[in-house]
Order: structure tokens, then sequence, then C-alpha cells
């Protein structure tokens, strides 16, 4: 595990209190893709563990649409989330047993339909 700044350039929003996390792991063989957990102190408020996908854009793998989640445990914040060897999010981007993972555990604002609109009460949002 090593632990770099934050890259200078992020989504509008984005706050990655701990930097990014940079990880490899090997796997047993045989295996396509391996599950992690990340404990955090949920003081940090977080929303989940972000990578950049293929294309450049920042992801949640600890949510439920990448089969991931965060729960709290021992009074810690704990992101789960899985990778697959040679994926999309293995940085490598070889099946070669070995899972390279640069990511954050961040806050990011969620998207429109997550978010609350700033009306006066009674207004109207469409």
């Amino acid at each position: 595990l090593e632990q770099k700044n934050a890259p200078a350039e992020l989504p509008k929003g984005m706050e990655m209190p701990l930097g990014l996390l940079r990880f490899e792991a090997a796997q047993a063989t045989g295996h396509g893709s391996e599950k992690f957990s990340l404990y955090v102190d949920p003081a940090l408020g977080v929303n989940g563990y972000w990578l950049r996908d293929s294309t450049g854009t920042w992801v949640n793998l600890a949510s439920s649409p990448y089969g991931g989640k965060m729960a709290l445990e021992g009074g810690q914040l704990r992101l789960d989330f899985e990778i697959t060897d040679g994926g999309q999010f293995d940085a490598d981007g070889k099946a070669n047993g070995v899972i390279t993972a640069p990511g954050a555990a961040a806050q990011m604002p969620l998207s429109i339909v997550g978010q609350a609109p700033d009306l006066a009460h009674g207004g109207y949002w469409f």
C-alpha cells in the first residue's frame, strides 16, 4: 500500500482527504477477481472508494452499481469493492495474477438524481 498526493485535476467537488492510495495484490491461481475492504475514519466524510475507469471517469467501486457497499463496523467506515485482474480497474490492464489499483477513499457529490435542489420552501424543481 502506497499513499500519494491527490491528483492536481479532480472533478468539481471531489475531495480526497487521504490522497491517492495505490496497492498491489497477488491473486491465488485461478481467481479472476478479488474483493477488498478498506477501513477509514467516518469523520473523513468519504462516500466511497473511487477509481478512474478506462475512459478517465471517476467511479465509486464501493457502490451497488459496481457490486460494492459501505458499512459501519467497529466505529470505522468499511468500503467494500471488487476488482478483476486485467479488468478496467486493474491499472496494468493485464490478467497476470496481480491487481494494481490506484484509487482513493473520497467524497464526491451525488449525481443530479441524488441531489436536492436549493429552492425556497414551496418552490418547484424539474
